[in-house]
C-alpha cells in the first residue's frame, strides 16, 4: 500500500524533510506531538539533537506553528477499519524503515494514550520480515519471553501485526545485561559447528546462491573448530537500537530476523558489529579488534566468519550490497 493509506484525520509534519521522509507525526495538540515524538529515535548527535529541538517545537509553540510547517490529512480506509476492529477513534504517526520494506504505525487512542505499534508490509521482503515476526511473538509469548500480541490480522491479504509499547529509554547496553537478554533465548542442546542446524542451513541458502568461495570458508571452519555451541533462538537483528531498558530490566523487541535454530554468539557479534561500525565508526582492522576484545572466547574468528557469511546471505536476499562484509571476511581469510 502507498502512504496515503496510513493517515488518520489528524495534523502532521514530515521529519526529516518531506522529500526523505523518516517519520510523519501526528501533532494536534502538545500531548499527541509528545507521544509522536517516541516514534522518532535517531542515534547520531546532529539527529537526536534536531529531534530535541523539533519535540520542543510542537509540544511547546505547537499552536504557532502547526498551521505554518504542518499539513491536515484525510483518513485512510485501512485506519477505519482499525477503529472497527480495536473499537477506538485513532490518532496515527507513520515510521518508514530505512529498507523502505514496511511501515511501523503509532496508534494513539481518543484519549492520546499510546495502544501500541503496527508494523505493515509494503513489498515482499517486508511481507517476509512480518510473517517472521508474528511467527517469533507466537513462539517467545508462550515462553514469557517476550508479551503476545495485541492483533494479528490481514488487509487486503497482507498481514500485519499489532504489538504493544515497551515504554522505556534506548542505548548502549552493558555486556551483563546483554547476557541475561540472550540467555533465557538458549536452549539446553550443543553441536560441533559441522553439526550445528544454524550452520547447515546457511550451507544449505549458498548453495542454492552459487556462493561457492564461502561454501569452502565454511567447509574449512568445521574443519578447524572443535567447540560445541548452544542452539539458540536467535534475535537477528540485536543492535543498540533493538533494545530497551523498561522497570529496570532490558527487553529486545523487533524479532523480524528471527530464528528458531540460531547459532550462539552470532547475535552478540551483531550487536558489536553494529556498535563498531555504525556508531564509533572503526575501520576493517579496528573493528576486528573490537569485537575479538568484547567477545573473548577461543573461536571467536571461526564465528565472526560464520557471522559476516550470514550476513552476506542477508544482503543478497534483499537486494543489498554486502562490499563491507566481504572486504572484512577477506581480511579474515588473509590472516
Amino acid at each position: 500500500m502507498e502512504i496515503n493509506n496510513f493517515y488518520s484525520s489528524n495534523t502532521y509534519i514530515y521529519l526529516p524533510t518531506k522529500k526523505n521522509l523518516k517519520v510523519v507525526l501526528s501533532i494536534d495538540n502538545s500531548t499527541i506531538s509528545k507521544n509522536a515524538f517516541k516514534l522518532y529515535n535517531p542515534f547520531s548527535k546532529k539527529a537526536i539533537l534536531f529531534k530535541k529541538v523539533m519535540n520542543i517545537l510542537y509540544t511547546k509553540f505547537n499552536f504557532f506553528t502547526k498551521f505554518i510547517l504542518s499539513e491536515k490529512r484525510n483518513q485512510s480506509e485501512f485506519i477505519d477499519y482499525l477503529e472497527k476492529k480495536l473499537n477506538t477513534k485513532l490518532i496515527v504517526s507513520i515510521y518508514f524503515a530505512t529498507l523502505k520494506d514496511k511501515v511501523v504505525l503509532q496508534l494513539q487512542d481518543k484519549n492520546a494514550k499510546i495502544i501500541g505499534y503496527l508494523k505493515f508490509p509494503l513489498n515482499n521482503i517486508g511481507l517476509k520480515h512480518i510473517q517472521n515476526e508474528i511467527n517469533a511473538i507466537e513462539i517467545l509469548s508462550k515462553k514469557d519471553i517476550v508479551e503476545s500480541a495485541i492483533l494479528v490480522d490481514e488487509y487486503e491479504g497482507n498481514p500485519f501485526i499489532l504489538l504493544k509499547e515497551i515504554d522505556g529509554t534506548i542505548g548502549i547496553v552493558e555486556r551483563i545485561n546483554l547476557n541475561k537478554i540472550l540467555n533465557k533465548l538458549e536452549n539446553d542442546q550443543t553441536y560441533l559447528l559441522s553439526e550445528h542446524p544454524r550452520v547447515i542451513e546457511l550451507e544449505e541458502r549458498l548453495t542454492k546462491h552459487d556462493f561457492h568461495k564461502y561454501i569452502k570458508i565454511i567447509n574449512d571452519i568445521k574443519k578447524r573448530s572443535t567447540s560445541n555451541y548452544k542452539l539458540v533462538y536467535e534475535h537477528g537483528d540485536f543492535t543498540p537500537w533493538n533494545i530497551v531498558e523498561t522497570n529496570n530490566k532490558f527487553v529486545a523487541f523487533d524479532y523480524e530476523y528471527f530464528l528458531k535454530d540460531g547459532l550462539e554468539y552470532l547475535d552478540l557479534i551483531k550487536y558489536y558489529y553494529q556498535v563498531g561500525k555504525l556508531l564509533n565508526n572503526l575501520n576493517n582492522h579496528e573493528l576486528i579488534s573490537f569485537i575479538k576484545k568484547e567477545i573473548n572466547i577461543n573461536e571467536i574468528e571461526l564465528l565472526l566468519k560464520i557471522f559476516l557469511i550470514k550476513e552476506i546471505l542477508r544482503d543478497t536476499e534483499e537486494n543489498e550490497s554486502f562490499s563491507y562484509e566481504e572486504n572484512i571476511l577477506e581480511l579474515l581469510e588473509k590472516k
